[in-house]
């Protein structure tokens, strides 16, 4: 897990598959392209083929962070989501790190950071093209900047699969919320 929080600068890509029905991420670091860590969307059978003939908001969504070693890092869940999402972050313990709640916004997409006590972290705001979210603390001072990468016009257009480049501008205390708010941030924003 150490290798994961003592960076400031991630890459987040999402991973294609053709006959996957769930997603897979993998976080690696763009100095070197080692890879840091992965999250890989944990489903049944039955959620699965569901998720074949059903909109994924009409289904919940449960993650899990993992290290190179394959320990798990963070688990990363949300209940079906009719109308704004919530995500739930845990670290490796179970304990709640942050909820990560949508805000609905046609020009001014966003998402409130919040403690498991429902106390303000902060908040992630991104313009009306949802390319790049600025996640800022209660301050307004900037915590990480989110940026949606384009791949290519082939691959925008035959795939959901994005990456993202992650920027932490503080210390890396806020770096497993950051990398947990981009998988959220695609899953909200940017899977059609």
């Amino acid at each position: 897990m150490a290798a994961i929080t003592m960076k400031n600068k991630y890459i987040v890509k999402e991973l294609v598959g053709a006959t996957k029905l769930c997603e897979s991420y993998l976080i690696i670091d763009p100095q070197n392209g080692a890879m840091l860590g992965s999250i890989d969307e944990e489903t049944s059978t039955l959620h699965s083929i569901a998720r074949a003939f059903l909109d994924k908001a009409f289904l919940s969504v449960k993650l899990v962070m993992r290290d190179p070693q394959g320990e798990p890092v963070l688990d990363i869940s949300r209940p079906p989501a009719l109308g704004k999402s919530v995500f739930t972050v845990r670290g490796a313990d179970g304990k709640v790190l942050c909820l990560l709640k949508q805000h609905f916004s046609l020009l001014r997409p966003g998402i409130a950071v919040e403690d498991g006590n429902g106390q303000s972290l902060g908040t992630i705001s991104g313009g009306w093209h949802f390319r790049n979210f600025q996640f800022k603390d209660n301050n307004g001072n900037p915590v990480a900047t989110i940026r949606h990468k384009s791949e290519g016009i082939l691959r925008e257009l035959l795939t959901t699969a994005d990456t993202y480049e992650v920027e932490i501008h503080t210390d890396t205390s806020m770096s497993l919320i950051s990398l947990a708010a981009t998988v959220c941030i695609d899953f909200i924003f940017h899977e059609d």
